[in-house]
């Protein structure tokens, strides 16, 4: 008895890859069956959870945003009632609103107070500039009655860049055309 070699098989199944192929095949289809299994599940527990909320909303998480509302007070005044019509000078009748304005203002220094001013796209020249030469002669009022440094003022010009309303006809118009001034913590 000679110790010959024992034959090396795979170059004897070379031909015959047929049943690595069907095992590779059997994975892809697993794969995608539970694929779609998983996708099934998903959809069906969305439906569920979807039919709980409009059924009984009460039991759906509401996340508390109440640390997103930092504005304590809001004004908003017509464009109109303050300013000749492409103009920036304040109107003599509009002084006593800018008053009441400026009573209701906190007390507390060092308080930010944001004025923004907005347009809409019907003026003639730059409606940027013009929205901020607005609040600008809004904040110059503000300051001469309460005080240059009693709070952090801050100035901004909008122009048409964030209309209330869309539409442009006259009284969507008219509402776009507005002074904001915020009071910030």
């Amino acid at each position: 008895m000679t110790n010959s070699p024992t034959p090396d098989r795979s170059k004897t199944n070379l031909g015959n890859s047929s049943g690595n192929s069907s095992q590779t095949n059997f994975s892809a289809v697993t794969l995608v069956v539970r694929s779609i299994g998983l996708a099934m599940s998903a959809i069906a527990g969305l439906g569920v959870g979807l039919a709980i909320a409009f059924e009984r909303p009460d039991l759906v998480w509401q996340p508390s945003l109440n640390f997103l509302n930092y504005k304590k007070q809001q004004f908003t005044l017509s464009s109109e009632a303050l300013f000749e019509v492409d103009k920036a000078n304040i109107r003599s009748e509009s002084f006593r609103l800018l008053d009441e304005i400026a009573a209701q203002l906190p007390l507390t220094k060092g308080k930010r107070v944001r004025i923004t001013g907005h347009t809409d796209l019907n003026i003639v020249g730059d409606e940027l500039t013009l929205s901020y030469f607005r609040a600008n002669a809004v904040k110059e009022y503000l300051a001469r009655l309460r005080g240059e440094q009693t709070y952090y003022w801050m100035v901004v010009g909008y122009g048409a860049s964030r209309p209330l309303t869309i539409r442009t006809n006259n009284d969507n118009s008219k509402s776009n055309r507005r002074i904001e001034i915020f009071v910030d913590d």
